[in-house]
């Protein structure tokens, strides 16, 4: 696979994309946002403004060293960084710049219930985090500026790090292809495929990040649902029990009862509608 290959004339169909891309295959898309989106993305300086507050989660990541603060940030921190090497990275910019949340529907053809958020990072020349590589999909559009990619051609399986670094950099060199993005370009990485951007000149990066919660976060989340409604919340009381399960014993037939309950509670009603709930709580 090369760049060649992947790259593609438009964002694509629905059912091209997950037969032909979804956790595949990267591609890349040439002027794939139109401008009345891209002119209601936030702006360098709104980005900063969010890094100053308490409850938003930033990072300045300094290239070559690695080095990285975390936030909020004060004023006249920015003035003290130098005008190359450095990038501002922050999170959930769709929920502290409302007008920027729309450049997810740009991605309807994508599983966008599944969106963790939308991050943004703004980058000086010679700025990037290090190749790197994502457990999950992501989108990467780029705003104002250029930068430059560098996409592996396949996933890595058994990656290595090098060690003592405050992010996660991956150790060797990957085998890839190259790409220059400019305003309204899109980058699609499934996880797993290792990655490294470094910026051309000053720019706004947006990455839709693809972020799938764990069995234990479900479950965990499901029975605080169960628990707040009541509706299916009966405690056990050994309706069943035999004398296989005396003493610090418990009967085989004992196990399969108490998985046949989480069961029944996983197949109720109850649990499509906190599903459903779950994946689009913050519409």
């Amino acid at each position: 696979m090369n760049m060649q290959t992947i790259q593609i004339s438009s964002l694509p169909g629905i059912d091209d994309f997950y037969s032909k891309y979804w956790n595949k295959k990267p591609f890349f898309v040439k002027n794939a946002l139109s401008q009345d989106i891209l002119d209601d993305l936030i702006t360098a300086d709104e980005l900063a403004g969010l890094s100053l507050e308490e409850d938003i989660r930033s990072r300045i990541v300094y290239a070559q060293t690695w080095k990285c603060e975390h936030g909020p940030f004060d004023e006249d921190k920015f003035s003290e960084l130098g005008e190359e090497g450095w990038s501002l990275l922050v999170q959930d910019v769709e929920k502290n710049h409302p007008p920027t949340k729309k450049i997810i529907d740009a991605f309807t053809f994508s599983p966008c219930w599944l969106i963790d958020d939308v991050m943004v990072s703004y980058s000086t020349p010679g700025g990037g985090v290090g190749p790197h590589l994502d457990s999950y999909h992501v989108f990467l559009i780029q705003g104002t500026g250029r930068r430059s990619w560098k996409v592996g051609r396949e996933k890595i399986v058994c990656e290595k790090y090098i060690p003592d670094l405050d992010i996660k950099v991956l150790a060797d060199d990957f085998d890839g292809e190259t790409v220059e993005v400019e305003e309204g370009d899109v980058l699609y990485i499934p996880p797993y495929f290792a990655h490294s951007g470094k910026t051309i000149e000053e720019s706004l990066t947006f990455s839709l990040g693809f972020l799938g919660p764990t069995i234990s976060e479900l479950l965990g989340e499901y029975a605080q649902f169960i628990e707040e409604q009541g509706l299916i919340n009966q405690r056990y009381d050994g309706d069943q029990l035999d004398a296989g399960s005396a003493g610090g014993k418990m009967s085989v037939q004992e196990v399969e009862n108490f998985r046949q309950r989480l069961k029944t509670a996983l197949n109720s009603d109850q649990f499509e509608k906190w599903l459903i709930d779950y994946f689009n709580k913050d519409d």
